[in-house]
C-alpha cells in the first residue's frame, strides 16, 4: 500500500471548546467479554500539558486558556456522532464499498494515519487486521466506535492533547514521546493513529517518527502540509523541528526498533 493523496476539504463535524490542562491517558484491551483482572485493564493517568515558556519566564495563562476556543479541526462533535449513531442502528453497513478514514495513509510498514474514523470506514479497516489504534483526542470515544473496537480485539490507547495554538497551548513533547513508544512497538502493530482530522497532532506524531528514519525536515515538512492543507501550522512545524528525540531513540536502541521497515 502507498500513501496516496485525499480530499482535504473539511467536513461539518466539529464545535468550539474550552481546552482544559488536564490531558488523560488511556489504555484499554478491547474485548467482546466485560473487562477483568486477568484480560482487560484500564489505566487512567492525568498529565499535565506544557506550558509556553518564554526568555524562562512563567506567565500565568490560567485565565487566558479558559478563554481560548479551539480551532475546529481539533474538536471531535459528539453531537454529530450521536447522529450517526443513529443513522447507523438503521442500516446495514455490511455491504458498503470499502471507504478509507480521511487522510488516511501508510506511514511505514504496518502503521497507519487517518482522520477520526467514522462506521462508514469500518469494513475498510477490517481489512487492515488492526491489532491497535492510538487515539490523539481528549473526548471519550464514541459507543459505535467501542463496539467496534470490542468485536473485532483492537486495542484502544488513548492519549488526550491538545493542538498546538498560539500563543497559550502548545502540544506536550512528553505525550509525543509516549505515543512514538506505543506505536512502534510490534507487538502494538498493526496500528492506525488519528486525532480528529488527522492533520496537526498526527502530522507532529508523523513528524517525530520520519526524523526517527532520518528524513530531511524539508521533506517531513512537505509531507506535513499535504495533509493539513489548507490549515498548516507554523507551531507544528516548530515543534517538529524542535523536538527533543533523545528519549526517543535510546528508548527504540534499546529495545532494537530502529531503523523502521517498509515491509
Amino acid at each position: 500500500m502507498s500513501m496516496t493523496d485525499l480530499n482535504d476539504d473539511p467536513f461539518q463535524m466539529d464545535e468550539d471548546f474550552d481546552s482544559s490542562s488536564n490531558k488523560k491517558l488511556i489504555y484499554t484491551s478491547s474485548n467482546s467479554i466485560p473487562p477483568s483482572q486477568n484480560d482487560i485493564h484500564y489505566m487512567r493517568s492525568n498529565i499535565e500539558q506544557l506550558k509556553l515558556e518564554n526568555n524562562n519566564t512563567t506567565t500565568n495563562t490560567t485565565e487566558e486558556e479558559e478563554k481560548f476556543e479551539e480551532d475546529l479541526d481539533d474538536k471531535l462533535d459528539l453531537n454529530l456522532q450521536n447522529k450517526i449513531q443513529l443513522e447507523y442502528e438503521k442500516q446495514q453497513l455490511d455491504n458498503l464499498p470499502l471507504t478509507p478514514p480521511e487522510n488516511f495513509a501508510l506511514v511505514v510498514g504496518k502503521i497507519y494515519r487517518s482522520s477520526f474514523p467514522q462506521p462508514s470506514n469500518f469494513s475498510f479497516l477490517n481489512k487492515l487486521n488492526l491489532n491497535s489504534i492510538l487515539c490523539l483526542i481528549p473526548e471519550d470515544y464514541p459507543i459505535l466506535q467501542n463496539e467496534f473496537l470490542q468485536d473485532n480485539n483492537i486495542k484502544l490507547f488513548q492519549l488526550g492533547m491538545s493542538g498546538n495554538k498560539e500563543p497559550f497551548v502548545k502540544i506536550s513533547s512528553e505525550l509525543i514521546t509516549e505515543a512514538a513508544k506505543i506505536v512502534l512497538n510490534p507487538k502494538n502493530q498493526p496500528i492506525l493513529i488519528h486525532c480528529n482530522r488527522g492533520k496537526h497532532r498526527t502530522g507532529c506524531l508523523i513528524g517525530v517518527i520520519r526524523r526517527l528514519q532520518n528524513w530531511s525536515l524539508t521533506i517531513i515538512f512537505d509531507e506535513y502540509r499535504k495533509f493539513a492543507s489548507p490549515k498548516e501550522r507554523p507551531m507544528d512545524q516548530q515543534f517538529i523541528e524542535l523536538y527533543d528525540d533523545a528519549e526517543i531513540k535510546k528508548h527504540c536502541h534499546e529495545n532494537n526498533l530502529l531503523p523502521l521497515k517498509w515491509d
